[in-house]
């Protein structure tokens, strides 16, 4: 499996020749066009917020209908025919051969203190599972994972906690570019408090696999 990180939580992950891509938010159309993420076989949104789901971009993603655009049904709500697909917590689905099973989890608070929107996580093909901005999920385990390290009420603690608990020994860290944290410091945290674990830092445009 191959992971390419974009801006703020934007990843597209590569298996078998098929790309899909994952929360195409405001930050990415501010550095890139979707002449610069296509080809994609499916577009997924983890929830409604701009910094996750660019309506104009997701727009030239799907390709006039041709790329199906998956999301859950607050997204859907907000976006109206951009989203051609809506799951629900824990449904399993295919997108060009690649199982995919939807995961709700709960949104780290907003800054007031109160809830937020519907957020679902994927886990792709049983092996990495992005959690929108989830940091805490039970009954998951998975061997790689993206790990959003910053947020309103998102501490250095709750980032190694949902690691812990989700066993994963590969991690991408993404959502730090709006609440802004230095992944890189993470990183060296890790090594001393999660000393298995593959904490792995990419610019924009990079790649890895695993």
């Amino acid at each position: 499996m191959k992971v390419t990180k974009y801006p703020q939580s934007c990843l597209i992950i590569e298996q078998g020749g098929k790309r899909i891509g994952i929360d195409p938010g405001s930050f990415v159309a501010e550095k890139y066009g979707a002449e610069d993420l296509l080809p994609l076989d499916a577009v997924l949104i983890t929830h409604e917020h701009p910094d996750h789901a660019h309506p104009e971009l997701i727009k030239a993603l799907a390709q006039s209908g041709k790329v199906p655009v998956i999301a859950n049904q607050s997204t859907k709500d907000l976006l109206g025919d951009l989203v051609t697909q809506v799951v629900v917590d824990s449904e399993e689905f295919e997108v060009a051969g690649i199982k995919i099973i939807a995961r709700e989890l709960p949104h780290c608070l907003m800054p007031d203190g109160s809830a937020g929107p519907q957020n679902t996580g994927y886990v792709i093909d049983g092996a990495f599972f992005d959690p929108g901005d989830g940091t805490s999920l039970e009954g998951l385990h998975v061997d790689a994972a993206a790990v959003p390290i910053a947020g309103p009420d998102v501490s250095a603690k709750d980032v190694f906690d949902f690691i812990k608990q989700i066993g994963c020994r590969t991690v991408i860290p993404v959502h730090y570019d709006f609440f802004l944290e230095n992944p890189r410091l993470i990183a060296r945290f890790a090594a001393d408090i999660v000393p298995d674990v593959n904490f792995i830092v990419l610019d924009n445009g990079q790649s890895t696999e695993f």
